[in-house]
């Protein structure tokens, strides 16, 4: 089969698109040994649509000035034969791009609510928790901003899981690599870290939550300046430069992740590699892969209203001991499906069963 992907170009100012080609490119040998072409490609051109599949990604539609001709020539271009996916690469679980669903033939996105139900509904802030702190707590965001919601519910079964962010590099020099890939494209630099921090009980802090707060819309940062100011008897929550957080996270026995634009967070992976263990805002509604968010199991969890936010905290603290073992089950995991071999055999597994849908 022959493969082309259009995609944003410039991998460094853009994480979204850099994190889901990432084990593309890590495992393409496999993928094209296994009888596919792949093609990368940056413009529309012609010969884009001489294809068996193609493959857009959704970060280069928002790069461009006019969608709708960029809409139009796809509809114009695309056979019978052509297989037409969409990639919604955005790091969030929700705002579907209903335009591309009614006439793509599949709709990939890395993390989709388990209830598909909810995108027939409009969510204030795009999010289904931004549209919770509305209701909840009737924060109003100065740019307000409303999900499209889908109005066939056939529409629903294009959508399909496909990978998330968990799979790129998150080591101290990922930054790094991050962008003499996007200068060389050389697959050189696509390797995930291998220096990881074992979790143990010698770790001198408690908690590292090092946040910013600052975002365009206030339904989007109402959570991360709600927890700041509960942990302002525990810790400081300004960041630091990249060096210096990623030591106080190896020495720390808990880690806070609050959501940002998004759900998932580089903090959770960074998390996973340095040790410990993972605090996080309830991830139930949530179906992605690899699953990374077991309650219990590989991280801990509180609710969206941060009612209990401070008793789980306190919890955990008293009781490192016994959750240092989710530290422990979390990391296991995420060497599992990034390290080696049979993390390349994974997900080209993954992308080839996603093809043939």
């Amino acid at each position: 089969m022959k493969i082309n992907l259009l995609l944003n170009n410039n991998f460094f100012r853009d994480h979204c698109t850099y994190s889901f080609i990432y084990p593309i490119i890590n495992s393409i040998h496999l993928i094209r040994e296994s009888g596919n072409d792949l093609n990368f490609f940056y413009d529309v051109k012609k010969n884009i649509f001489d294809c068996d599949m193609l493959i857009i990604d959704s970060r280069y539609i928002g790069k461009i000035k006019n969608i709708n001709e960029c809409i139009d020539l796809v509809r114009k271009n695309k056979s019978k034969n052509l297989k037409l996916i969409f990639a919604d690469t955005a790091d969030n679980s929700g705002q579907i791009k209903t335009d591309f669903l009614s006439f793509v033939d599949l709709y990939w996105k890395g993390q989709v609510l388990k209830n598909k139900n909810e995108y027939m509904k409009p969510h204030y802030g795009g999010r289904l928790f931004t549209n919770f702190y509305k209701k909840k707590f009737n924060v109003i965001d100065k740019n307000k901003q409303m999900s499209e919601s889908v109005k066939n519910k056939d529409l629903l079964k294009k959508i399909k899981v496909c990978w998330n962010m968990g799979l790129c590099d998150h080591g101290k020099f990922s930054h790094i690599k991050q962008r003499l890939y996007s200068i060389f494209k050389f697959n050189f630099f696509i390797n995930n870290t291998k220096n990881f921090f074992l979790p143990n009980k010698n770790r001198k802090l408690n908690i590292s939550c090092r946040i910013g707060t600052k975002y365009e819309r206030e339904t989007v940062s109402f959570q991360r300046i709600k927890i700041s100011k509960l942990l302002e008897k525990y810790i400081i929550t300004t960041k630091l430069s990249r060096f210096k957080y990623l030591n106080e996270l190896s020495n720390s026995k808990y880690s806070i992740s609050p959501f940002g634009w998004g759900e998932l967070c580089p903090r959770d992976f960074e998390t996973f590699i340095n040790g410990a263990v993972l605090i996080k805002p309830d991830m139930e509604t949530i179906d992605t892969w690899p699953n990374w968010y077991i309650q219990n199991k590989t991280y801990l969890s509180f609710d969206w209203d941060l009612k209990n936010f401070i008793t789980r905290l306190e919890f955990a603290l008293g009781n490192y001991k016994k959750f240092k073992e989710i530290a422990i089950n979390a990391q296991k995991r995420y060497l599992y499906y990034t390290q080696g071999k049979e993390s390349q055999e994974l997900f080209a597994k993954r992308f080839l069963e996603l093809i043939k849908k």
